[in-house]
């Protein structure tokens, strides 16, 4: 009798303990996912761009019950360059290059993927069921191992490749798609939301992303199945290239989208990188991902407020009334757009008062924008407008530089608009560069409360350009005075000579839209004071 109660007693504990594991193990269920790679694709030319589907996703229409959680300021890896590898392997492992080890375009053969597979390959060791498929252009990508032989891997240019995964998504139950097609025209004809062919590259992918999920809707069981679709670029471009440091602004400043039925609309809370594309996928079904680097997106959104343009300016001169003086008295009153009047420097420098006691929102979130008419000729390094020390980059504050050659920039004799800003760490971020022109253009910096840095520039043409980067760490309280024309001490030594207007400082952060707002009112003649005026 007491064998048997000790018998019963032990089934009893092992059916508890397998209904345990059963609790803990993933389950599909009816969930999918797609994830589809965009290669060369900034984020600004996103916005730019010919594509109604992508946008149907991120304004959260494409489906009744699909929403979206989407960045314009995702980041590449930030422990390797903007090159396709390192962000391929991350997006498909869930970790960045210092744990995969490929850094570098040519090495995708050496990561680490036993250690860390494709996600595909650990979909389909949890459920044996699965069909899962990779599709690819790029011939490297086929070294990124799922050490399952389930997992389909097919490699084609884009149009047939695309249909290859079209057929496969009829029936399948996870599919990886990586669309070559915009880096191909970057490299070309360089990456330019105003450059024809870069932005015609763009609208093929949309209709190929269009023709996978009409592909989608189409299944029988749609309507009862439970859809992830992710969206993400590996890096952007920067005239016909892709490289140098992680900061480098228009090549490292992508877009990430996710779409599902649990998804929350809007902003992404916090910076987005390659690395959270697989980890997000993985949790959605459950799987464990404790050694991995990235995290999961879509269950957080930080929408950006947006207040009245009086709020919380703490400086704001137009150059109409009582124009400064500085040194040599060089003052030119020109017009700009149908504003009355600008400040020409030559040489100089002025103090904006009071400006070394600003108090800003969240310790660093502020905005600051102005239009710049900058000429050809000005020595390396030259100034617009800062409040740091430049003799180290790594000081607190902030310089908007006039003229200085990047990492990709090779044509020495065109260096760009760029921004240099101190940090926590005792580095700096070295942000650009924007391409100089001869006439009037407008910048903002701001970092917001979703810790999101834009640095902007709204071309005489048009075109709204924009580049990211994590902000949080950023230090622009630097205890020394904003000058107009040089650093924070006033004594730097590549002096600064061109035309500024319109100078305006926020102690809080704005969102991309607000500050193309402001903008597109300037082109139209409408100056801050008349907008304030009308606020």
């Amino acid at each position: 009798m007491g064998f048997m109660k000790k018998s019963l007693l032990c089934a009893l504990f092992m059916l508890a303990a397998a209904a345990t594991a059963w609790a803990d193990a993933p389950s599909a269920g009816n969930k999918k996912v797609l994830m589809i790679l965009l290669d060369g694709v900034r984020a600004d030319a996103v916005l730019h761009g010919d594509m109604p589907t992508l946008h149907s996703l991120i304004n959260g229409s494409w489906q009744k019950e699909y929403k979206a959680a989407s960045t314009d300021a995702g980041m590449v890896v930030q422990d390797a360059p903007p090159h396709s590898a390192p962000n391929h392997v991350s997006m498909a492992t869930g970790v960045t290059a210092v744990k995969h080890r490929v850094f570098t375009n040519g090495m995708t053969q050496k990561g680490k993927y036993k250690r860390y597979p494709h996600f595909l390959g650990r979909l389909a060791n949890a459920f044996p069921e699965f069909k899962c498929g990779y599709f690819y252009v790029w011939k490297h990508a086929a070294n990124i191992l799922s050490f399952n032989d389930r997992v389909i891997y097919k490699r084609a240019g884009d149009p047939k490749m695309i249909n290859e995964a079209c057929e496969f998504l009829k029936n399948g139950d996870a599919a990886a798609v990586s669309i070559n097609q915009p880096d191909y025209y970057g490299h070309k004809a360089q990456y330019y939301p105003r450059n024809p062919s870069y932005m015609m590259g763009l609208a093929s992918v949309d209709r190929y992303i269009k023709q996978l999920l009409d592909t989608i809707v189409k299944r029988p069981n749609f309507a009862q199945e439970d859809w992830l679709i992710t969206i993400a670029a590996d890096h952007g471009g920067y005239h016909y290239r892709h490289g140098g440091r992680p900061d480098s602004g228009n090549m490292t400043t992508i877009p990430i989208v996710i779409v599902g039925k649990n998804v929350k609309q809007g902003m992404i809370k916090g910076t987005a990188y390659p690395q959270d594309i697989a980890v997000t996928i993985l949790k959605y079904f459950g799987i464990n991902t404790r050694k991995l680097d990235g995290r999961k997106l879509g269950d957080e959104v930080q929408n950006i407020s947006c207040k009245p343009l009086k709020d919380d300016l703490a400086f704001y001169f137009d150059f109409d009334k009582n124009a400064p003086e500085f040194n040599q008295k060089t003052l030119i009153r020109e017009t700009l757009s149908g504003f009355s009047v600008s400040m020409t420097i030559k040489q100089g420098v002025w103090q904006i008062p009071g400006s070394e006691k600003l108090k800003l929102a969240n310790g660093n979130n502020f905005t600051l924008t102005f239009w710049a008419k900058i000429p050809k000729e000005l020595p390396a390094e030259a100034i617009i407008i800062g409040n740091k020390d430049m003799k180290n980059p790594a000081n607190p504050g902030l310089a908007v530089i006039a003229s200085r050659v990047g990492d990709e920039q090779k044509d020495k004799t065109a260096p760009g608009i760029c921004l240099s800003i101190g940090c926590q760490d005792g580095k700096s971020i070295e942000f650009g560069q924007f391409d100089r022109t001869d006439g009037w253009n407008f910048y903002a910096v701001t970092i917001n409360e979703n810790g999101t840095m834009y640095f902007c520039n709204g071309a005489e043409s048009g075109y709204f350009y924009h580049m990211a980067f994590d902000g949080s760490k950023a230090v622009i309280d630097s205890k020394l005075p904003f000058f107009i024309g040089q650093d924070g001490t006033g004594k730097h030594p590549a002096a600064f000579s061109g035309e500024i207007d319109d100078v305006a400082f926020w102690n809080r952060g704005m969102s991309r839209a607000e500050l193309q707002k402001i903008f597109e009112a300037g082109r139209k003649g409408k100056d801050i004071a008349r907008s304030l005026a009308e606020d």
